[in-house]
């Protein structure tokens, strides 16, 4: 059993098993952080090199039938675009940081407004990237450079090694009175409650589960003060619903080829799943040295 990384305590309190985590799941039984106990396949970024755990995180997602290129870039731009706005009310501009950025959407963005860059662990990924912004192709705690306004990472933190290593790495390189940006899934939420270990966030590499009150936690021993937690939805269109249902049973597999038949797959809406929570914070002054 892996100790806790929130508190440290090793006696957690084994929660359910799920065909889709890579271990069972357990809470902490001192600070109730919900987390994979034990590793199979080691998927976390930050416990090996980034190239190899890329590799094991595609070949354990390979029997996924996935949304198509296009059609995944095209909602991860309105996503951004919903995200950016909502980090401009915060922070109108200077320099940005995503860790885990993907394909650089958010950085495509975003770069009408600040100066950008970027960091992805995965190679492939990372070269895409490029194409946006400069990218640190590997994981953020080895990033050289520091004295950002803005620190944002969306639905990252849950597949790392060490989230308490990742908030630290990420604080560590936002100026005094900064701004971190964390979305996340909230494991507080009605759909775990309901679906258990059916729940849709449960995947093979995701590794550490949240809800505001560890987060909090989690955010405040990195010299962070929370500022707010609210439920985000995303925008999704037809084609992406029910390519996710897929996953869940057959019976979507031919509605799926019926909306592509209609024209229909690229019909879009903002849906709220009620469990995702964004998170914004800000860096104490002396936070560093209180360190």
């Amino acid at each position: 059993m892996i100790a806790c990384d929130l508190c440290g305590a090793n006696n957690p309190v084994n929660v359910l098993e799920s065909p889709g985590l890579d271990g069972p799941l357990v809470r902490c039984s001192q600070c109730s952080l919900y987390y994979v106990a034990s590793r199979r396949s080691q998927l976390t970024f930050g416990s090996g090199s980034a190239a190899d755990v890329a590799d094991r995180v595609r070949r354990a997602n390979q029997g996924f039938q996935n949304l198509g290129l296009e059609e995944e870039h095209r909602l991860s731009l309105l996503n951004a675009r919903w995200r950016l706005d909502l980090i401009r009310k915060y922070c109108g501009s200077g320099r940005l940081l995503e860790v885990g950025c993907a394909r650089g959407d958010f950085l495509q963005v975003a770069k009408n407004f600040y100066d950008v860059q970027g960091v992805e662990p995965n190679p492939e990924l990372a070269q895409s990237a490029r194409k946006v912004a400069a990218v640190h192709q590997d994981v953020v705690e080895t990033l050289p450079m520091n004295e950002f306004d803005i620190a944002a990472s969306f639905h990252v933190i849950e597949h790392v090694d060490s989230p308490a290593r990742f908030v630290r790495a990420m604080a560590q390189r936002v100026k005094a009175g900064g701004w971190l940006v964390l979305e996340t899934p909230n494991i507080d939420s009605v759909p775990f409650k309901t679906m258990r270990s059916r729940w849709r966030q449960f995947i093979p590499e995701h590794y550490y589960f949240f809800d505001p009150h560890t987060i909090t936690q989690l955010l405040e021993s990195a010299g962070l003060k929370v500022e707010r937690i609210r439920n985000v939805g995303k925008y999704a269109s037809m084609g992406l619903i029910l390519n996710r249902l897929s996953r869940y049973t057959a019976a979507a597999r031919p509605i799926e080829y019926l909306c592509r038949t209609l024209h229909l797959s690229r019909l879009t809406f903002r849906v709220n799943p009620m469990d995702i929570m964004l998170v914004v914070a800000t860096k104490w002054p002396d936070s560093d040295e209180r360190r």
